[in-house]
């Protein structure tokens, strides 16, 4: 229950206040506020979503979209005058308010009804690319934003053909291969079909999860924290869905269909993506299971971090909690676990 009701006592009761007191709007506000520095600090823009998901998670629903909201505004405010206002503040107002939907569910006088969490984790992400898509077009028809790109890319490909030690025939046809127009070409081809969409859910999954590891620091003061990745599951049905995804993107090759070709890569990316959420949720919750002691889980943490970052094993990984998560629809991994 969101409002206390009022007691009757014979005489006129005094009308409650909200629950937007200090336990909601302090929190709220010191954790917007983080949110909104977080998106200008360079390498921590990365975590701009975990300290909403935190409020969400410690001081409840009503917390989390007050906080949701003033993160939202100040965003705009401190992006006024900038020369892409309009896409930077919808692109933060999508995340942070979306995000806050996956989190702490709808708000507190529903205006959506309920939905399953994988739902709104797909139509947050999809909002998301959509938007991210509009601000990386938008940003490739400013001539100096182009500029400032290409020579960057021509750094990088020169950098590159320098170290890769080949000959001199190799390094021309390298060159003539690995121009800029070139590479923002497969960027764009790569994130409309599905990179954005797969980044925008690795975000959200990301947040999610370093969101529940902060909120687990208040474990005594604020109760269990629970709703992690060791009990999320894909809707069985999303298993057929992949299936299709690969005939569906070779037949539009052939009779070259490039909407529907695009639209099937982003929904195969999307339910391998859950997937792999699900395989990762069944890795966690057997390691759970077992008694570990506190060194050996912090260098399994280590080590998930290096396999992350390490190019070709991370990419070896993820298909194999892919695969993991995707056996889990006939076999019994996580027993204990209702579906």
């Amino acid at each position: 229950m969101y409002l206390e009701e009022p007691v009757a006592t014979g005489k006129p009761a005094a009308v409650p206040l909200p629950p937007i007191g200090k336990k909601a709007f302090i929190p709220a506000l010191v954790c917007a506020g983080i949110s909104v520095i977080l998106m200008r600090a360079g390498f921590f823009t990365f975590f701009f979503l975990v300290p909403l998901g935190v409020c969400a998670v410690v001081f409840g629903p009503v917390a989390a979209w007050l906080g949701a909201v003033f993160a939202a505004l100040g965003n705009g405010v401190w992006s006024a005058g900038g020369s892409h206002i309009v896409l930077d503040t919808l692109y933060f107002a999508v995340l942070t308010l979306g995000f806050t939907w996956v989190m702490a569910g709808s708000p507190p006088k529903p205006v959506i009804p309920p939905v399953r969490t994988a739902f709104r984790f797909i139509a947050v992400s999809a909002a998301g690319a959509l938007v991210f898509l509009a601000v990386i077009f938008s940003l490739g028809n400013d001539e100096d934003f182009s500029a400032v790109l290409r020579s960057q890319i021509e750094a990088v490909a020169a950098s590159y053909i320098a170290a890769s030690g080949t000959d001199a025939a190799q390094r021309a046809l390298l060159e003539q291969t690995m121009t800029a127009d070139r590479v923002i070409e497969i960027f764009k081809m790569v994130f409309l079909r599905g990179g954005a969409l797969f980044s925008a859910l690795f975000l959200l999954f990301f947040s999610r999860q370093t969101a529940f590891i902060f909120a687990r620091l208040f474990r005594r003061q604020c109760g269990s924290v629970s709703g992690d990745l060791m009990g999320f599951h894909v809707p069985r049905k999303a298993i057929w869905v992949l299936s299709l995804c690969l005939p569906v993107i070779l037949l539009c090759r052939v009779v070259s269909l490039g909407i529907i070709e695009i639209a099937a890569w982003n929904i195969l990316v999307m339910c391998a993506t859950m997937f792999f959420a699900q395989g990762g949720g069944i890795v966690l919750f057997n390691l759970a299971r077992r008694p570990m002691p506190l060194m050996m889980r912090l260098l399994c943490g280590v080590l998930f971090v290096c396999v992350i970052f390490s190019p070709g094993i991370n990419v070896l990984a993820a298909a194999m909690l892919v695969l993991l998560g995707v056996a889990e629809n006939w076999l019994p991994l996580r027993r204990g676990i209702c579906h």
